[in-house]
């Protein structure tokens, strides 16, 4: 007799245990991200990307023999890491009739684009580097950017703020 017992107690534990794995399986698959749906109180939507001005992207030639001043601006080793100086000189100044050149010496991509953050209207109006790969460089005319001081950051990394006055 207590061999039927334990066998209705082991047959009991095994249905109870296939009806707690089956109702686990559907909680649980249920409450799984599904891919492309982000469902959280916490999202917020990104604002659209600024438009870039093609005209003043530094992705065009530049003859650099046909400018005889040349000034140099370097995005410094670990200038990825927040906290870590970014460019240098920083500020910098160029006359007017300069070749501006941002020489990458990090390790990891990087832009020089014109503006003071991702949120600026005015992003990359007056000139865009494009991504400069390490140990390469991208030059715009300071005749492009014109008189004045400006603002330009890295899009890649936006915490990296820098200044060039035109004169």
């Amino acid at each position: 007799m207590a061999d039927m017992t334990d066998k209705r107690a082991f047959y009991t534990l095994m249905g109870m245990a296939a009806i707690v794995g089956i109702i686990a399986y559907y909680v649980f698959t249920a409450a799984t991200p599904k891919p492309g749906i982000v469902d959280s109180i916490y999202r917020q939507e990104l604002p659209p990307p600024a438009p870039v001005a093609t005209a003043t992207n530094a992705s065009e030639a530049v003859d650099e023999s046909a400018f005889a001043n040349k000034v140099e601006v370097k995005i410094l080793q670990g200038s990825s890491t927040q906290g870590n100086p970014a460019y240098g000189p920083e500020p910098a100044s160029a006359p007017s009739d300069a070749l501006v050149t941002w020489v990458n010496e990090d390790t990891v991509p990087h832009t020089a684009t014109s503006g003071t953050g991702p949120e600026d209207p005015e992003t990359g109006k007056l000139f865009d580097t494009s991504i400069i790969m390490p140990a390469a460089k991208a030059s715009v005319p300071a005749e492009k950017m014109g008189p004045g001081e400006h603002d330009y950051y890295c899009t890649v990394h936006p915490f990296m703020k820098g200044k060039i006055t035109i004169t």
